[in-house]
């Protein structure tokens, strides 16, 4: 019976070298990045009794691959910066590596809630989203704002808009490069009242108190890395790979 050729003491396996390829036919990645805080402050929610919306896609209901739970729980947290103080916050994504963004989604559970209420209105108008690249000369990488078309509370209650987008922009992102991720509420309030704006980590978008998915408020990259992508391994192990064809 024949032998493999490394059996025969003809090549070893530490001498078998790899051709650099690209995978072109590759799905990239879905990176989904969770908002986290610490610092804000801690309201509590009930689901059942607030009035919950969300962004749809030319009237459609979106779809995507959000992480979920399910729960029957009618209690959440609305994570927010004091009375009456707009919310604003940045995140920061430290890449690992270069890559090239293809797609954006965000998914945001924007909440406002109305304490107490003498007269005016309030409402979660939209919601600002800007991507900043930091570097030596600071790059934008997208700015927009989503308008949320949600009523306007004119007693004490407590609205839930959840803003989900899609931002199909090909986008480079640099190793090493931190991304800074600023969100801020634009509520529109007029009149005499104390209000807490913000956001919940995690919230459903049914009301009521039964079995039902939750989602985290996050936003997820759909990214390929960067032909440097290897470059590192190629560094330490330039014996291992192949020249054919360079």
């Amino acid at each position: 019976m024949a032998k493999m050729p490394h059996l025969n003491g003809e090549i070893q396996p530490s001498q078998v070298k790899s051709l650099a390829v690209y995978d072109v036919g590759s799905y990239g990645e879905d990176l989904f990045l969770p908002l986290t805080d610490v610092g804000l402050t801690e309201t509590a929610l009930t689901f059942s009794t607030a009035t919950v919306t969300r962004d749809t896609s030319d009237s459609n209901q979106p779809i995507d691959t959000y992480p979920r739970v399910f729960s029957d729980t009618d209690s959440g947290l609305l994570l927010n910066e004091g009375s009456d103080t707009a919310f604003n916050q940045t995140y920061t994504l430290d890449p690992d590596m270069t890559a090239i963004i293809y797609k954006i989604s965000l998914n945001f559970c924007a909440v406002l809630t109305c304490s107490a209420y003498t007269n005016g209105g309030l409402s979660l108008g939209g919601l600002h989203l800007k991507i900043t690249e930091r570097s030596t000369n600071d790059r934008l990488l997208y700015e927009n704002t989503f308008q949320s078309g949600a009523a306007t509370l004119g007693a004490t209650g407590t609205q839930m808009h959840w803003f989900t987008q899609d931002i199909v922009e090909t986008l480079k992102v640099n190793k090493g490069n931190p991304i800074d991720i600023q969100l801020n509420l634009v509520t529109v309030v007029t009149g005499t009242n104390t209000r807490q704006e913000g956001y919940a980590p995690v919230a459903p978008l049914l009301k009521t108190a039964v079995m039902k998915p939750f989602f985290e408020s996050g936003i997820s990259l759909h990214l390929h890395p960067d032909l440097s992508h290897a470059d590192g391994v190629f560094k330490y192990k330039k014996d291992r790979v192949s020249m054919l064809g360079q």
